[in-house]
């Protein structure tokens, strides 16, 4: 595998001295995170280990942080690099966080979750003046995120292969590494989005033919993971993120590029429609079977509309400062006490934060993406490959959002810091 990825060369080459520590650290931090939670969950529900698993990310976050303040006089790091609107924002943000604790209703988990944003806030500042001293860092930082797939799934169905058996495994709570089946298409939907635009970096066209085979079978892979798991929101994300990129942007080869990954999408879905589904969350023709059996929106959407109807009641119940994040099963009897974001980021954000820290949370959101967008637009100079591939992957975690829980979650959030973080960094002249 090291000689395929040619890893030494492209990745972390401490050797050479030319990725700083904290660099070092992240990309070997992103090659090691869904490793490592397969291997702590689910059998550590207890102790050290389930400890562990839960802070992982907010603690490689932490330490990332830490190394750039550390070293900011060594490598010129600027921590005081956002526009004036995003420090606003967030400014924002904190006075209606700060103004909805009183209100909250389950106070200590809602007081983790929002100190887990505060980290990402933090990791999203250091991440970014990092990259403004090491453009060519966004490249291997993608790259590390490829390859921990390489290492994750294998890891994930010889645990998958020793446990699915056992009388108390749940199909959908118990999968290796993740709490539930739709963080696993979190994951892969992150890696499809990854792999279906890599073809358009020189790395993918200058590389090798077996190569371009292994990625092939693992885009693959991940499109047949995504159809057998029942993943609608993340198939989806991914495929309106890779296509419409390919169709605004029209880089070189666009049309090869699309083919090639529709190709890919029609073979994975026609084999996944042969696996067999180990219960009703599974199988890709799951959102059709819903469809059939009930004749009923509510269903197809897996219970998502009358959340969404009860959490905007909760919403303009508190306006202004909303009442704290992570109290979606506390509160909203739709979420049947199971779970703790209400599937819509823009929900999400309205009922957690109000329309003063929600709303400013949702305009940086857009703003950060349609600013890039226009830049990639009218001043081609300031893109390459590697930006697009890093923006199609933050999109298509934000456009999963909106029906799912990416953006709430650590893991995902972490993808789509890096992803979103990469997309705006200055260009390096390796593409």
């Amino acid at each position: 595998m090291a000689s395929l990825l040619n890893i030494k060369h492209l990745l972390l080459d401490a050797k050479q001295g030319d990725l700083p520590p904290a660099g070092v650290f992240l990309c070997s931090a992103i090659l090691a995170i869904p490793a490592l939670q397969v291997l702590l969950y689910p059998d550590m529900t207890t102790g050290g280990g389930y400890v562990l698993y839960n802070i992982l990310i907010t603690l490689v976050e932490f330490i990332f942080c830490l190394l750039i303040i550390l070293k900011r006089r060594t490598y010129g790091y600027n921590l005081n690099h956002l526009p004036l609107l995003l420090a606003g924002a967030f400014m924002l943000w904190f006075l209606a966080v700060v103004l909805s604790i009183p209100d909250m209703p389950l106070k200590a988990g809602g007081l983790i979750v929002t100190i887990r944003f505060a980290i990402h806030f933090c990791f999203f500042l250091a991440l970014g003046s990092f990259l403004v001293q090491h453009p060519s860092a966004a490249q291997r930082l993608l790259l590390s995120l490829l390859i921990s797939g390489i290492i994750m799934l294998p890891l994930f169905w010889a645990r998958l292969y020793l446990t699915y058996d056992q009388p108390d495994f749940d199909w959908t709570w118990s999968l290796p590494g993740f709490t539930n089946v739709r963080h696993l298409d979190y994951f892969l939907g992150a890696l499809v989005s990854l792999l279906g635009l890599l073809p358009l970096t020189r790395l993918f066209q200058d590389s090798t033919r077996t190569l371009h085979v292994t990625l092939t079978l693992l885009l693959a892979l991940c499109w047949g993971m995504i159809f057998w798991s029942g993943g609608r929101g993340s198939a989806v994300a991914a495929f309106l993120s890779v296509t419409t990129l390919l169709l605004f942007f029209r880089p070189g080869g666009w049309r090869k590029v699309a083919l090639y990954n529709l190709s890919i999408l029609f073979i994975a879905a026609v084999i996944s429609a042969f696996l067999p589904a180990p219960n009703g969350s599974y199988g890709i023709l799951r959102f059709m079977t819903k469809i059939t059996e009930t004749d009923s929106l509510d269903a197809f959407s897996a219970g998502r509309l009358a959340i969404w109807q009860q959490v905007y009641a909760v919403w303009l119940e508190n306006f202004w400062f909303g009442i704290g994040a992570g109290q979606t099963k506390t509160i909203i009897p739709a979420a049947s006490a199971t779970f703790g974001q209400p599937h819509n980021i823009i929900l999400q954000a309205l009922m957690s934060w109000g329309v003063i820290g929600g709303g400013a949370f949702l305009i940086t959101l857009f703003a950060g993406f349609w600013t890039r967008l226009r830049q990639f637009q009218c001043l081609p100079e300031h893109r390459n490959s590697i930006h697009i591939v890093a923006y199609g992957l933050a999109l298509t975690l934000a456009v999963n959002a909106l029906v799912d829980g990416t953006l709430y979650y650590p893991l995902p959030i972490f993808l789509f810091i890096i992803g979103f973080a990469c997309a705006i960094a200055p260009k390096a002249s390796s593409t």
